[in-house]
Order: C-alpha cells, then structure tokens, then sequence
C-alpha cells in the first residue's frame, strides 16, 4: 500500500512540474515577442508573398522553438534528477528555510530548503510550489497545517519580490490567445479564393499538376513522347482539340526548349471531360505545368483537331527541314485548319507516308487544310514551310 501511494505521489509530482514548467516557458516575455514576430512573417507570407524577405526570417522564428523546446525538456531532467520526488506536508518554518520532515523505511528523513534560493513560484488551492535555485522543484502541501504557519509562508514568500510570481503570464496569456486568433483569422482569409497569394498557392495545388518532361528530343520522341510524359500525371483524354494553338520551340539538337498549347478533351463518346493549359519553359524548369479547367467553350471544334498534328508528326522530315537553315532555334506552329489562299509560298503535302509532293507555281484553287509550320522564331527572313497532311481530310 505504502509503495502503491509512493508511486502515485511520484507521477502526480512529475505531472506538476511538467505542467509548470512548459507554463513558465509558454508564458515567457521572450517566447511572447518570438511568437509574434513568427505569426507576423507567415501571416505576411500568406498575403503577400515574399518569399526571401520572410521565410528567412520564419525559419528563425522556428529554430528557435525547436531550441527552446530542447532546452524545457533538458531543464525538466535536471529538475527531476536534482529534486526530492515527493509531496512535503509537514514541515517547519525557521526564519529564512524550510525544514521538512518524512518517513522512509520506518527512519524519519529531514531536508532543508533556503527560501533565498526561491527563484520562482506558484500558489493553488492550498498547495505551494517552489522552483529553487540548482534546478529543484518543491511541493509543499499547507493543508494540514495551522492557518498562522501559511500566511507566515506565504509572507516570506512575497519577499522574494513581485517577479518570482510571474506576474505577467495572465496578460500575456490573453495577448497569445489574442495572436493565435488574428493569425489564423488572417491565414483563413488569405486562404479564400483571390484574397491572398495563399489562395492562388491553393487553386495552383487543385488545379495545375507538374511533370518532369523526360522525352525532350523532338527528333526521337515526337509529340507521343510529350504526350506520354504528361499522360503519366493527368488522364488526357485521346480526343483533343486546340483552344488556340499549339506551339514548340526546339534546338537544333531537338532538345524541347518552350512549349505552349491551351487543348479541351472529349470521351469517346464527344462529351466534354475538361480542358488543359500546357506549358514548358526548359529555361525555368525541366517540368511541364499542366493547368486544369479554363475554358469557357465545351464544343469540339473540327477545323482545331489535334489528331492530324499528331499523325503529321510522326512522319514529318522535321530534321531534314531544318537542317540548312543553321539556326540556334527553331519552331513548329499548328492552328488546326488553315487557308493559304492561293500563295504556294513555303507549302508542302505531306501523305500519311510521309511522301513529301509541291504545288505547281500557281494555284488554281484555294490551299487549305491542317497545316503544321515549321519556322524560325529568331529570324523572320526564312520562309516557313508550311505541310499541309493529307491523311485526314
């Protein structure tokens, strides 16, 4: 029985002083600036942005939690190895130390406390607990004794000055919870669509997806290649049709410099499954941003088929095209459906075989059909060839 009711009184001991101590910390001036200044630059981050003008400054904030937190729990060891691990209830006050008495083992045991060395303390609902210079924690239970001995206590107590009660953790308290509530308020409302640069960080997670372009060599991989990258993250549909256009620039190597096109995709059976914003910039990043939703038409749009860009681009001589142009850059251009009136300028018919036939001089009818250009952005002296595909008319 005895030793059932030592070890309660050990965990409710420890209990205390965990309790008191995290406290003492959590209400400490210098954790209140740093906690302030923390919800200030990620309240500001949220908002605004500015990534290198807060984030440096956030991620002191954290550090210095995360050693703040280090140095409660090594404080906690030495308070629980330098302290006697029990509850004092009787005792007796000599001028300026406690004497406090106990049984163990049947043998009466006796230590001494000087109430100078009271760094700090707490009162509550008949119990005293003293933090001691040394890192030792005292529980004194003044219950069973006179009520002239506690006030006596109590007297000597506030002698230590106003500053071993911590007087200030009730108001700072309040600001913590005050803090606590307009930054959350604050990060709530820069969450809210077109508030705050949260918002857009959000829509960017729902509705955007990256993926690392790994068949980046037109010459080998072609379109299927981009496409197989991309169908890897998003569920492209296989009917496809252009917003506005499709452009790619590339080096002369084949290595994918840009690419751009706005697509909206259909199920098999023609109904409307979503739209796509496809972008790659190898210049900021070797990951293609997919951008979901958009698009305000949700009719397929023949004349802006897909397919035949698709189809041309497995057979289309684009190597052997810009080979004698010695450029650092060039491009391929696709609007889907086009006229060229009856200028036979840079025109070619490419067949499904990848058989390459030209239009007379003159044209006696208009040139029309899916159109893919092959072009030189940074020099618009070369005549682009344009090859009209053949294979679906």
């Amino acid at each position: 029985m005895e030793l059932y009711r030592r070890s309660t009184e050990t965990i409710a001991w420890r209990r205390k002083l965990r309790g008191f101590l995290w406290t003492g910390r959590l209400f400490c001036p210098l954790f209140l600036v740093v906690y302030v200044t923390a919800w200030g630059a990620f309240v500001r981050l949220c908002l605004y942005g500015g990534v290198r003008r807060n984030l440096p400054l956030l991620a002191l904030c954290m550090a210095f939690f995360a050693v703040y937190l280090i140095v409660y729990f090594a404080e906690l060891c030495m308070y629980g190895k330098r302290s006697l691990k029990r509850i004092f209830s009787q005792f007796e006050i000599e001028e300026n130390r406690i004497a406090a008495e106990w049984e163990e083992d049947d043998r009466k045991q006796q230590a001494v406390f000087e109430l100078r060395d009271v760094r700090w303390y707490r009162k509550k609902k008949g119990q005293i607990f003293l933090f001691l210079k040394g890192h030792r924690f005292v529980w004194l239970d003044t219950e069973q004794i006179s009520e002239q001995k506690r006030e006596f206590l109590e007297m000597k107590l506030t002698q230590r000055g106003i500053l071993a009660t911590h007087f200030w953790r009730i108001p700072i308290a309040l600001i913590l919870a005050g803090v606590t509530f307009l930054g959350a308020a604050g990060t709530a409302w820069s969450a809210v669509p077109f508030n705050g640069k949260l918002s857009w960080v959000i829509n960017e997670l729902q509705s955007s997806r990256r993926v690392r372009l790994v068949h980046n060599n037109i010459y080998e991989d072609g379109l299927d290649g981009i496409l197989e990258d991309i169908r890897g993250k998003v569920d492209l549909p296989e009917k496809l049709c252009l917003v506005n256009s499709f452009n790619l620039h590339f080096r002369a190597d084949g290595t994918v410099e840009t690419l751009y096109t706005f697509v909206k995709g259909f199920d098999e059976n023609g109904n409307f499954v979503d739209s796509y914003l496809i972008s790659y910039d190898a210049a900021d990043s070797d990951k293609i941003t997919i951008w979901l939703g958009g698009a305000a038409d949700m009719e397929f749009d023949q004349e802006k088929d897909l397919e035949p860009l698709l189809e041309a681009m497995r057979v289309l001589p684009l190597k052997e095209t810009v080979e004698n142009w010695q450029e650092d850059i060039y491009g391929i251009l696709y609007y889907g459906e086009r006229s060229w009136g009856y200028s036979t300028e840079g025109i070619r018919y490419l067949e499904p075989d990848g058989s390459v036939s030209y239009p007379g001089a003159y044209a006696s009818a208009e040139i029309k059909g899916f159109s893919v250009s092959v072009f030189c952005p940074e020099n618009e002296a070369v005549t682009p060839v344009r090859y009209l595909y053949r294979g679906i008319l």
